[in-house]
């Protein structure tokens, strides 16, 4: 009995972290699915539009996505604060402070940037989802007849104050992937003497090509590159 309390307790927090990277994983799949969707503002309204409507037109699977996407998310959240509270006190100081010094921006940032995604993501739903926060063009339709949703979000990138709240979150998402994905595949395993380079480099180079892309997005509707 004591034996199997002992590998129950060794192993609680190493499954805690594989379903941590498990959830982080699926949800930069999204990410960055998402985000190259979006990149179909530069090919105008037409090819937007059409994009979001075909999403539309398959509900099943919209809100299949949705509600998954939902739960992974809190899935994510919880094991995450669960992992960390039981880290922290598991942890001497002096390793603490060790591991503090030696770790990186992203690294020690995780909770700060984590919070501020969770923010920005609620946010990002009632905004651009919902149309909650700016309903004035939420239901517009464009000359095809499908919701134009690139007149929506141009409206929005064209507003200093969305634009610095959108700044915000890309920052606070880049940082967030740039130690999540290399700290997941690590603690899945997925890592070799020959790689180990690749793998450390793979979480700031999705990182910063997630929010390159995004920002790309929100830089040429501001500054009128992509027309109304």
């Amino acid at each position: 009995g004591g034996g199997m309390q002992r590998v129950s307790r060794v192993q609680s927090p190493f499954c805690s972290r594989v379903a941590v990277s498990l959830t982080g994983l699926g949800l930069v799949g999204f990410v960055v699915f998402h985000m190259l969707g979006n990149l179909q503002v530069f090919e105008g309204s037409e090819a937007l539009n059409t994009y979001a409507a075909t999403l539309r037109d398959m509900p099943i699977l919209l809100w299949t996505a949705r509600i998954g996407l939902l739960g992974g998310v809190v899935f994510h959240i919880a094991l995450a604060i669960r992992l960390a509270l039981r880290n922290r006190r598991a942890r001497p100081v002096a390793y603490a402070v060790r591991e503090y010094r030696q770790a990186s921006v992203a690294s020690r940032t995780m909770a700060l940037t984590g919070s501020v995604l969770l923010l920005f993501i609620v946010f990002h739903l009632l905004h651009l989802t919902a149309g909650l926060i700016d309903p004035f063009v939420h239901n517009r339709l464009d000359a095809g007849g499908y919701p134009d949703v690139f007149g929506k979000v141009v409206h929005a990138f064209r507003n200093p104050l969305y634009v610095a709240i959108y700044l915000i979150g890309q920052l606070a998402l880049g940082l967030h992937l740039s130690h999540a994905v290399s700290g997941s595949l690590q603690t899945l395993g997925i890592e070799h003497a020959a790689f180990n380079r690749l793998f450390k480099t793979a979480g700031p180079a999705v990182g910063l090509f997630v929010a390159l892309g995004n920002l790309a997005i929100i830089f040429a509707i501001f500054f009128r590159i992509v027309p109304a």
